[in-house]
């Protein structure tokens, strides 16, 4: 590892936090399944753990995965075939790809606040979703209702809860103790809590998207992402689209093992195709110009399609390449609320995680902030 790029990381990550705008801060590089670097900022001690919001999507992913290679899922099986009630309101044709690629046609749908802690209040609401369009025909990320689905499915498919499954068949054998979906409230101690810092820019955000900013919508789900790492009766439930939690350095070696696959933990066709085949090349909305490029699990870099985000009044553009643009076309992994990136590149070898515990409102700000941080990721290949 050069000096002159881990000075600048550390630089650029301590600003954010004198700042304000994260209150704390971890972030971990890992290559040949070792640990190189893992740093604590603000607040938080090595010993913490931050929400992974979004991030934790492809850990669950992570586990149907291994029950695709076990041949008790595939691709083409149906939620409905093995959760009949799920089929209602024409949901029968959603099929486990759907889920995985985020085009199974029910973004918008939630689970009550009064249903989510029972596994018999969760499968009820989800049964009761509607579609908002043709599952397969096109893509809109679905924040948390694939994942719980995914829960759905592995629970009854391995008759285990899906917490316990990823526990016993992902995390306990990758000896990764410190990351955990659904934390019992006896080990919430070392959580950092997470809280929203900043301002939006709204007028550059209209600009920039060409419609209007409906900052009530915003506010409102900026409630429920706070709650994933902040309430802890949420966070012992695990919402599996966005509530584990980790240190960066073992998010860092959890995809050191996407990399190597040194446990043999899944079936090597299964891996490639979820590390390296873009399925998903729809137009991505939060991605202005790109296409989705997402796989079963995993967002792939992808070759590079000019795409940029122009800013008003700013000179220059922002390239909207995944993972602060620095990884090669075959890098892959995944974001998540609040700045939290998680990554591996098989052509270096190299995964990184940044997690902090501040929402930056002024998310163009953070995106820069972003690219910056990583882009000197790629200078220690």
């Amino acid at each position: 590892m050069t000096s002159r790029p881990l000075a600048a990381m550390r630089a650029q990550i301590q600003a954010a936090v004198d700042e304000g705008v994260w209150p704390a801060a971890q972030f971990a590089v890992a290559r040949h399944n070792e640990t190189v670097v893992f740093e604590s900022f603000g607040d938080a001690r090595e010993s913490d753990r931050f929400c992974l919001f979004s991030a934790t999507k492809p850990i669950v992913a992570s586990l149907v995965w291994q029950l695709i290679g076990e041949g008790l899922l595939s691709l083409e099986t149906r939620v409905a075939e093995v959760w009949p009630e799920f089929g209602a309101h024409g949901k029968d044709v959603v099929s486990l790809e759907h889920v995985l690629l985020h085009t199974c046609g029910f973004p918008g749908a939630t689970i009550g606040r009064e249903a989510v802690y029972s596994r018999e209040g969760r499968s009820a609401q989800m049964a009761d979703w509607r579609l908002e369009w043709s599952p397969g025909s096109r893509y809109e990320y679905h924040p948390l209702g694939a994942h719980w689905v995914l829960a759905e499915v592995v629970q009854r498919v391995t008759g285990r809860d899906c917490r316990a499954a990823l526990r016993a068949r992902v995390l306990d054998p990758l000896g990764l103790d410190c990351l955990e979906l659904g934390v019992p409230k006896e080990r919430q101690g070392d959580l950092m809590p997470a809280t929203a810092t900043g301002k939006r820019p709204v007028q550059v955000l209209e600009a920039v998207s060409g419609h209007r900013v409906d900052e009530e919508a915003l506010d409102a789900n900026e409630l429920v992402v706070l709650e994933l790492a902040n309430d802890p009766e949420m966070i012992a439930v695990g919402a599996p689209g966005g509530g584990a939690f980790s240190d960066a350095a073992s998010v860092a070696l959890f995809y050191q093992e996407l990399l190597w696959n040194s446990t043999e933990l899944w079936r090597p066709d299964v891996l490639a195709d979820a590390t390296g085949h873009i399925r998903n090349t729809f137009p991505d909305a939060n991605r202005v110009g790109a296409s989705a490029n997402r796989s079963i699990g995993l967002v792939i870099t992808g070759p590079d399609d000019g795409a940029v985000l122009r800013i008003p009044s700013r000179e220059g553009a922002l390239p909207m390449r995944p993972f602060g643009g620095c990884t090669s076309p075959r890098g892959f992994g995944h974001g998540g609320a609040g700045g939290q990136s998680a990554w591996a590149d098989p052509e270096t070898g190299l995964s990184f995680c940044l997690l902090t515990s501040g929402l930056n409102r002024d998310v163009l700000a953070d995106y820069e902030r972003h690219i910056q941080i990583e882009s000197l990721v790629a200078q220690w290949a």
